[in-house]
């Protein structure tokens, strides 16, 4: 009898939890990215493939690439989905040959960017970050 009870007690659990997440997944605004490195590509556009990514405390830094050009996105954690952030940035640019630079900052609820910058066989610098901190990296994937 004890056993059934143990049984039992996982499974009301089991379903509870289960009950919980559906509510959460139902209650997301349809128009939120996921917080993941493929949704970042996805916001850069079609062919886009992550590349490399940055984990602050409330923000993640994307670098995604496509065919010669590179694109940065920062977004949210899925804690702060919705919450409008100030100095929520993303930024890229080139060393000279020529050098081209691109930077999106604001108060936004899910993400900064996309940016972009054509840069084949040239280092780029990249980062973003928002009011609580920033992240810059570079000279990165010079190839």
């Amino acid at each position: 009898m004890f056993i059934g009870k143990s049984v039992l007690k996982r499974a009301a659990v089991a379903l509870g939890a289960a009950s919980l997440v559906s509510a959460t997944f139902m209650t997301t605004p349809a128009s939120a990215v996921s917080d993941d490195k493929y949704g970042a590509a996805a916001l850069c556009g079609s062919g886009y493939r992550p590349l490399d990514e940055i984990d602050l405390n409330s923000e993640h830094v994307y670098l995604s690439y496509s065919g010669g050009t590179d694109c940065v996105v920062t977004m949210h954690v899925p804690g702060d989905w919705g919450s409008p952030i100030d100095n929520t940035n993303a930024w890229i640019d080139t060393t000279p040959n020529p050098p081209s630079s691109q930077s999106d900052s604001g108060t936004y609820s899910y993400y900064a960017g996309p940016v972009y910058v054509y840069a084949p066989g040239q280092c780029i610098y990249w980062g973003g970050g928002d009011y609580w901190g920033n992240f810059s990296q570079g000279p990165d994937h010079c190839n």
